[in-house]
């Protein structure tokens, strides 16, 4: 049985991901028969959909392949040879084995999986394929699906406190599914959600952008305040990563912005433009050097904590903010 996952809602992904392994997968044979592979050649590849039957169950393959569909370092190309092997490989799968292919797409990047290329088109005729693309904050799916996360997690959330966690939060089902567990804490033994326990417990996407703007224009000692008061209801790594990603699309704006238009930035990025605008105000008079250099330290502050280098994990990052 073949699967194709794509699209950027990873945290979806993955809990498609755990409920096929639970459905086909004998947990007594779970070490063995669960297996991941990232971005296999083509020898690789056609070795894993070679793989024989098995006494001891069925085996799930999940083979991570982003260099599959887009151009980056290291891209993967499969020659039209390869590709017709490849699609009959697909066609005479052993009955216990089972493929999920998985294209994880950044949710800050432009890009898009290739639906014109051959592979692709060969996953979606032969395989099961789901697209998993980020939620808009004004989809009502998205409202239904906090709602039912709320609910296995036994707690009640009303419509407009759904929309005001939304709003707060954004729509990054990972944040949320996260904030939803900080409240069950909070709030317990109560089950109805309320505005102010958001207020109170979940850490508004504002608050992070507010620290973004206190670095670019140099208010460290803002900056170190806003940190430290982040700190007390998100993890600094949480923060850290929110920090990399917002200096990343700025740095890339200002690249963008010598030969682009703010419209044609605003379709490049998938940004309004009038977010674009705003942004390349507060742009006028940051040279780039400054924000590489902001990039540069928030990098270092990640390696220092993920290397233990510093014993106290959140001063890496303090560090970071008052260079």
């Amino acid at each position: 049985m073949l699967y194709f996952l794509y699209g950027q809602e990873d945290y979806l992904i993955e809990l498609e991901l755990k409920k096929l392994k639970s459905k086909v997968v004998d947990k007594t044979f779970a070490s063995t028969n669960y297996r991941t592979y990232d971005n296999p050649t083509f020898q690789e590849l056609t070795d894993i959909l070679r793989t024989p039957s098995l006494m001891f169950g069925n085996v799930l393959a999940v083979i991570n392949c982003e260099k599959y569909f887009f151009d980056s370092k290291g891209k993967i190309n499969f020659d039209d040879k390869e590709i017709k092997e490849i699609e009959a490989l697909i066609q005479t799968m052993p009955e216990t084995l089972y493929i999920a292919f998985v294209c994880k797409v950044d949710r800050d990047s432009t890009k898009k999986v290739d639906t014109r290329r051959k592979l692709f088109k060969i996953l979606t005729k032969y395989g099961q394929a789901t697209e998993f693309a980020e939620f808009k904050t004004y989809q009502k799916e998205l409202a239904t699906w906090i709602q039912k996360q709320a609910k296995s997690k036994d707690l009640i959330i009303a419509s407009d406190v759904t929309q005001f966690l939304i709003e707060r939060l954004g729509t990054n089902l990972r944040v949320i599914n996260n904030e939803l567990d900080k409240l069950k804490l909070a709030i317990y033994p109560t089950k109805a959600i309320k505005k102010e326990d958001i207020k109170t417990i979940c850490t508004s996407t504002d608050d992070i952008f507010a620290l973004t703007d206190y670095i670019l224009k140099g208010q460290k000692d803002l900056a170190l305040l806003e940190f430290r008061k982040l700190c007390t209801n998100k993890h600094y790594l949480e923060i850290l990563a929110v920090l990399q990603t917002n200096f990343s699309k700025l740095a890339s704006i200002k690249v963008d912005s010598i030969s682009l238009s703010p419209f044609e930035i605003a379709a490049k990025t998938r940004l309004p433009e009038f977010i674009v605008k705003k942004q390349l105000e507060k742009l006028r008079n940051v040279p780039m050097d400054r924000l590489v250099k902001i990039r540069r330290n928030l990098l270092e502050a990640e390696y220092r904590i993920k290397t233990g280098e510093i014993a106290f994990y959140e001063l890496p990052v303090e560090l970071a903010l008052l260079n």
